[in-house]
């Protein structure tokens, strides 16, 4: 089994310490596992570069970008290289760790375990937190509840087989940071992996080491994440529920004043949009 991790970073951002960060911690992991840490740069000119290819474990490969382009955008632009490089292997797994995150020892050893462990195991989950733990001293896998998914799943906390990334397709461009949603990329792309995979995990601890979803990033994404709770809400039951349960998370974000009456409007407008266009795909039998 091969960890494919997948990152991209602007160095016009004051981020260094925490791209280093996640760098060491992801070396430290390979030493005793297969990683490739895909790695692209933006913003970033020959200086820059440089500085981060005497930094850079053997295991990172580094791709320089001279502007910018969105989170959705840049990883997809990793994973069409990546398998160009080579098609991955059935066992192999893929993970979207942000540059302000890092794997805590031990981490990457216990993924590579629950894969190898449970064959139908497609998707794996956890929380974050500032103080992550260590795996053994979290609770057990079990399954995956689709509140579970929706509200604890992000780019540094997901774990997907590789067979179901290349099965699901490329991030949704029109989503996340950079495009006019804002926002919604990982709870699209884990919610289609939900939907599509044999089996989803979740182990209720925070084992990656990354700030903690609050209310303001909550109501900041928020636009986001209910388009996109919008277009795959008739596909289950209990993704039904967490739509209706976003409508009114957004109507207390602004009655607290944490979302505008206007944005709130804006973003119930699009969002019956995406229902309706969900709705027909779901009706043709195809994908949002």
């Amino acid at each position: 089994m091969t960890i494919h991790l997948f990152t991209t970073s602007d160095l016009k951002q004051p981020r260094w310490d925490d791209l280093e960060r996640l760098l060491a911690s992801v070396a430290a992991s390979s030493r005793d596992l297969a990683i490739r840490h895909h790695l692209l740069l933006q913003n970033c000119d020959e200086a820059g570069l440089a500085r981060l290819r005497a930094r850079a474990p053997g295991c990172c490969r580094l791709t320089a970008l001279p502007g910018r382009v969105s989170l959705s955008e840049a990883r997809n632009r990793l994973l069409a290289a990546a398998w160009d490089e080579g098609p991955p292997a059935a066992d192999d797994v893929v993970g979207f760790p942000d540059d302000d995150c890092w794997l805590p020892e031990g981490w990457l050893a216990e993924v590579d375990r629950l894969f190898t462990s449970h064959e139908r195991l497609d998707v794996l989950v956890c929380r974050v937190s500032l103080d992550p733990v260590a795996p053994d001293a979290a609770p057990p896998l079990r399954p995956a509840a689709a509140r579970d998914v929706v509200r604890m799943a992000s780019s540094n906390s997901m774990f997907l087989r590789a067979p179901l990334v290349r099965e699901i397709g490329p991030f949704d461009p029109e989503l996340g940071l950079g495009t006019a949603a804002g926002g919604g990329e990982d709870t699209d792309y884990v919610i289609r992996a939900y939907l599509a995979g044999r089996e989803t995990g979740f182990i209720d601890s925070p084992l990656v080491g990354h700030p903690p979803p609050s209310r303001d990033t909550a109501a900041k994404y928020y636009r986001g994440a209910f388009l996109v709770l919008a277009r795959h809400a008739r596909r289950q039951a209990a993704l039904r529920r967490e739509f209706l349960r976003k409508i009114l998370v957004g109507l207390y974000f602004a009655g607290r004043g944490k979302l505008s009456l206007r944005d709130y409007g804006a973003a119930l407008r699009e969002g019956a949009t995406a229902w309706r266009a969900g709705s027909a795909a779901f009706a043709a039998g195809g994908r949002p």
